[in-house]
């Protein structure tokens, strides 16, 4: 759901890049583990700044102490999620996918979901290569949850 970044001032507070859509939706989560869910963190303090989240760690009392949470990534259980509508996912949950050029050839699998800094990407298995798919309007045709399949119209030069 986030990544640790720098300290900011003296007092352990740290800044955080959100991967999920708004503060509201983070802060909401409650549960903060580290990757292998053997650390749980727990913020008492969570507040924006220029539109930058930042958070303050239970028992992080200075810049030495929040330096060490630099570079971590912040994982919540799915089950602290909310509820999706009927057309809406988690883009998680795409892992698996197989994706389909809008005149129905198969073109691969998705393998995870990146974000490099400007969009969302599919990374997407073809042929033993990988691409990477961004995920806006002029590549997203369609997402069928049901049958795990999203339909694509590529832009040039994107796998070819």
């Amino acid at each position: 759901v986030g990544t640790f970044g720098s300290p900011i001032g003296l007092k352990g507070e740290i800044k955080v890049k959100m991967l999920t859509s708004s503060f509201e939706f983070f802060k909401m989560l409650k549960v903060y583990l580290n990757e292998d869910a053997s650390e749980k963190w727990n913020f008492i303090k969570m507040r924006t700044l220029s539109k930058k989240l930042i958070v303050h760690p239970l028992n992080c009392n200075n810049r030495d102490d929040a330096e060490k949470f630099r570079g971590k990534k912040i994982f919540s259980q799915s089950s602290n999620f909310p509820k999706t509508n009927k057309d809406e996912y988690y883009v998680r949950d795409l892992i698996g996918f197989r994706v389909i050029k809008i005149n129905g050839k198969e073109i691969g699998d998705v393998m995870s979901v990146k974000n490099f800094g400007a969009s969302d990407l599919l990374e997407t298995k073809i042929n033993n290569k990988t691409f990477y798919i961004p995920m806006n309007k002029d590549n997203l045709v369609s997402v069928d949850l049901d049958k795990k399949k999203i339909i694509v119209n590529l832009l040039k030069g994107i796998i070819d």
